[in-house]
């Protein structure tokens, strides 16, 4: 038994399964349908978006009231420019509303970016669809500007509007950081979308999901495609052999790296501040919504996360290692009972021993 084998069965219990990607696809698709025969709409194309698509999803944790659902991002790219609605930049969205306010019990909710539709389970939130609208520039040019409808009902004018967008780019760009078929690069790939679970998980354990308090996910993800470095390479035996502590561990230190002190005059208080702009259009900062404060809180949950490693790579105690990063990571992290380490050792001492 090895640190990496606990990594692994991690991995397996935080990854949203097939059963429930299932689930939340024939959602998708139903209301996709829904859409597209309410004779309302013009017609449009249909992009995955989010977690779900690009293999970094995880499984919600327990936080009791606050335990989060699951959710799936898709975007509606429709055949209409821009200019079209330039009066009101939020009309398709209220549309989208309207087809699909008495879809489930919890009904659907135009919010900044997006429509929201809930779904209950038990008598609990269990799932929301999250549908982004998008319009062309040149919509007789497919490879022409996209823009992503921003505005809720009760917005200002000057909060409703259309926002340059690259859904298709920031996807690709992410889960194109290794697209080698070899198996080297299938490794990493493996490895680089594991390591961002890692801290997702890590997130939705230590910060509170209310408003911006907690960091974004798309922030984490990002974070890593920036950062992380495979970890490790046998050169004796030219192959790639994963150590996801390592990776994580050397990540999440660059990660503490990015931030920078700033002093806030109005407050006469200094924060820790992050910046992470969007490698796409519209490039924009992926921390802008968290607050100097909030910021503050982030960076020293990471710089306890990265002692806490630290921790661990001092401890030769595989059950104590595992103990530590149950700490960090959730109760998730499993702990290897005492007799697995003994039978380890006795089967290992055995062969000795005949030898002998």
């Amino acid at each position: 038994m090895s640190l990496q084998n606990q990594f692994t069965e991690f991995h397996n219990k935080i990854k949203i399964s097939e059963s429930k990607l299932s689930t939340l696809r024939e959602k998708r698709d139903i209301v996709i349908e829904k859409l597209r025969d309410s004779g309302k709409l013009p017609s449009f194309e249909k992009l995955d978006l989010g977690s779900y698509s690009m293999n970094t999803g995880v499984e919600p944790c327990d936080r009791g009231e606050n335990t989060k659902d699951y959710d799936i991002d898709v975007g509606l790219r429709f055949n209409v420019n821009t200019s079209e609605y330039e009066e009101n930049p939020i009309e398709l969205k209220e549309l989208i509303d309207e087809i699909l306010k008495d879809h489930t019990e919890y009904g659907s909710e135009i919010k900044q970016p997006c429509v929201t539709v809930k779904y209950k389970k038990d008598g609990e939130l269990a799932y929301h669809l999250d549908l982004v609208v998008y319009a062309y520039e040149d919509k007789d040019d497919k490879n022409s500007q996209l823009y992503l409808s921003r505005g809720k009902n009760n917005s200002s004018k000057e909060n409703k509007y259309w926002e340059k967008a690259d859904p298709i780019g920031l996807k690709n760009l992410i889960i194109k950081k290794y697209e080698g078929d070899n198996s080297e690069e299938k490794e990493k790939r493996a490895q680089y979308r594991r390591v961002i679970k890692y801290l997702k998980r890590w997130k939705d354990v230590q910060f509170s999901s209310d408003g911006n308090n907690e960091p974004p996910g798309i922030g984490i993800t990002l974070l890593v495609y920036e950062l992380f470095e495979p970890s490790e390479y046998d050169y004796l035996e030219s192959r790639f052999i994963a150590n996801d502590f390592e990776a994580l561990k050397n990540v999440v230190f660059k990660i503490k790296n990015e931030f920078r002190d700033y002093y806030d005059f109005e407050k006469g208080v200094w924060y820790k501040k992050i910046e992470y702009k969007i490698p796409v259009e519209p490039y924009s900062n992926v921390f802008s919504k968290m607050t100097g404060a909030q910021m503050t809180r982030f960076w020293e949950k990471i710089d306890k996360l990265h002692d806490g490693l630290v921790e661990v790579s001092e401890e030769s105690d595989l059950i104590k290692q595992c103990e530590k990063l149950a700490k960090l990571l959730g109760d998730d992290f499993p702990i290897p009972k005492k007799v697995d380490t003994s039978k380890k050792k006795s089967s290992a001492i055995a062969p000795s021993n005949v030898s002998g």
